[in-house]
Parts: C-alpha cells; structure tokens; sequence
C-alpha cells in the first residue's frame, strides 16, 4: 500500500459566490465560514494534503474568514479529531472551548472537533497536523487539557512539531506502507514527548481538566502582562477573552472587585519597584505612567490610601539607604500570581 496526496485544492479564479462555496466545503467538517463581501471578493486559498499512515498533514494559505463551530454542530462530531496547526504568516485569535486563542507566526494551536468554535484568520498560511482524538490519547492520554491551548512560536513545543510537520511533507509520494508506518509512530511519539511530559499515573490522566481554573489562569497572567496599560480592566478584558462581566467576577470571584483588584496590583507593584530603588531619580509623573495610571494626582491619592507615604516620601526612604517593609497590603501580587 502506497499513500499519494489526498486532497488538493486551489481557488484562485470564479467569481466570489463560487469561491465562499467551495471553501465551505472543503472546512464543512471544522464548522460553518463566513466573510463578509468584501472578504469574499478577495478571497484566494490554496492547500495541499496528505494521509501518511494515521496521520494527515497539510499545508493551507487562505484569506481572511472566520470560522464557526456552535456547539449543536460540534454535539454532531461523529469521530472526533484533533487539529494542530502552526502558523508560519498571517494572524487571528477567538475561542475554542472555553480558552481564548491568539494566532501569531510561528505559534502552535491545538483544537478538537468536538469542542465548540468561533475565531477569525486573517491572510494565514499554516501546516497542520491531523490525528483521529483516539489514536492520539492513546500516545499521550486525555487531549481535553490541550484543547484551545497555543504554544508560542519560541517553545520548544511549536519548534519541534512544525519541522516534524514539514519534514512530513517533505518526503516524496508516493510513500510506502511500512514507511508510512514508521512516520505515523513517530509522530505520535513526539507528539507524546512534547505534550505528555513525564509519564503520570493512569488515574491522574482521566482526571478531568477544571476549564474554569484554566481560564481564571489565563486572565490572570493577561492583567500580570498589561498592569502597565491604562486601558486595561473589566471591559477590555472581557473583550479579549469573550466573557460577560457576570462570567469574569465568577471567575476572579476570590480577588473581589476586578477593577479594585487591578489598581492594588498596580500599586503593590510600584511600591516594590520603588523599594527596589528602581525609579532612583524618576518623577512621580514617570512612576505612574509607568504604573498604568493616567494621572499622577490620582496615583498619588490612590498611593498614599495604601501604604500611608507618598511616591517621593518612599523614593527619600530608599535613597537615605532605609529599607522600607512591604506593608501588609504587599503580598497582593505574590497571592495573585503564585499559582500561574
């Protein structure tokens, strides 16, 4: 048995109505695309498939679309399958699951068919790895803990999966059944070396992922990486991660109030770059910008609420060689980020 190129297709001519349809037919089985008009008149793909063994690879340029999978579509998933792609241009971001994704070059995502869907790609070329949901937990056991997950294009993970790609791609056609085999099995054993890490016991495999604790992680570490930003708080975050703001104060519900919580952290963390002697010489203007307020009254105000000394009192403290204690609102950032 020899495997030869499954699918290949190229959609660069007919009119728009010719080319939205015939791209809904090839992703009909990831879920519904949709363009707008102007998308649609633009819209070229070309991409190329092959089933080695028992796995299929690809490797797919497209235009902008969004693609939809509600979960009435996803409920009807027959055989289940995961997509792992990896991005080499073009960009995009959404849902899958309950996880936000965010596409950049050279990150990896790993999605199931059978999750529910909604996210946009905007001029992407990937290759993409395609493996039935079965014969990839039986290499590296449950796959709902990866399910939405992006690995970013400097991990290990992203780096060793998108060559073990193209050098899949890469071998002539048509290939051999044994040779088939033997780039199937290693596929899957990479595949097990980069997301099973060290083997774990079979009962703590099955253990079901908590999809909430993992998306109270991710929001956490999103406001750990934009305290700088003024913009940020419960509406810029509720937008980047598709939650309401009743799901959000669920989610965050033992840190309080989110916006509350936002300026504590912004605050502690000032008050520790000034005790570090950070800001040696900086304006009470630069530390609050850099704080993330927008003001240096309301930073002054907000600060001395806190800790009972001003910006420049504690900046004198530092320089006079004292060492201020961190007070017991300090700990905040340590309590928030000790489990990311």
């Amino acid at each position: 048995m020899l495997t030869t190129t499954r699918h290949s297709i190229q959609l660069a001519d007919g009119d728009a109505r010719y080319r939205l349809a015939a791209w809904q037919d090839v992703m009909s089985p990831s879920g519904e695309v949709r363009m707008t008009p102007e998308e649609a008149e633009r819209f070229t793909t070309k991409a190329h498939w092959r089933q080695i063994g028992s796995v299929l690879v690809g490797h797919v340029s497209a235009g902008d679309f969004r693609l939809v999978r509600d979960r009435a579509m996803a409920e009807r998933i027959g055989l289940d399958h995961v997509f792992i792609n990896v991005f080499l241009a073009g960009r995009g971001g959404g849902v899958c699951g309950r996880r936000r994704m965010r596409f950049e070059p050279g990150a990896m995502s790993i999605t199931k068919l059978s999750s529910p869907a909604d996210y946009r790609l905007e001029g992407i070329t990937l290759t993409a790895l395609v493996v039935a949901r079965r014969v990839l937990e039986a290499a590296i056991g449950p796959v709902a803990p990866f399910d939405g997950r992006v690995y970013p294009g400097s991990s290990i993970e992203a780096r060793l999966v998108g060559a073990h790609i193209d050098a899949l791609l890469a071998l002539p056609d048509p290939v051999p059944r044994a040779q088939a085999t033997v780039a199937s099995r290693s596929t899957l054993a990479l595949l097990a070396g980069c997301l099973r890490g060290e083997p774990v016991p079979d009962e703590a495999q099955a253990e079901p992922l908590d999809t909430d604790l993992e998306l109270a992680k991710s929001i956490r570490r999103y406001i750990r990486d934009r305290l700088a930003d003024p913009d940020l708080g419960p509406d810029l975050i509720c937008r980047d991660f598709a939650v309401s703001r009743t799901r959000l104060y669920r989610l965050l519900r033992e840190s309080g109030n989110v916006a509350s919580t936002i300026r504590r952290l912004r605050l502690a963390r000032a008050y520790g770059e000034i005790a570090a002697g950070r800001y040696a010489g900086a304006s009470p203007a630069v530390i609050a910008i850099r704080s993330g307020f927008r003001q240096e009254r309301s930073f002054r105000r907000a600060f001395i609420e806190e800790f009972a000394v001003s910006p420049t009192a504690l900046q004198a403290q530092v320089g006079a060689g004292s060492l201020p204690p961190l007070p017991a609102s300090g700990p905040v950032i340590a309590e928030w980020f000790s489990e990311l």
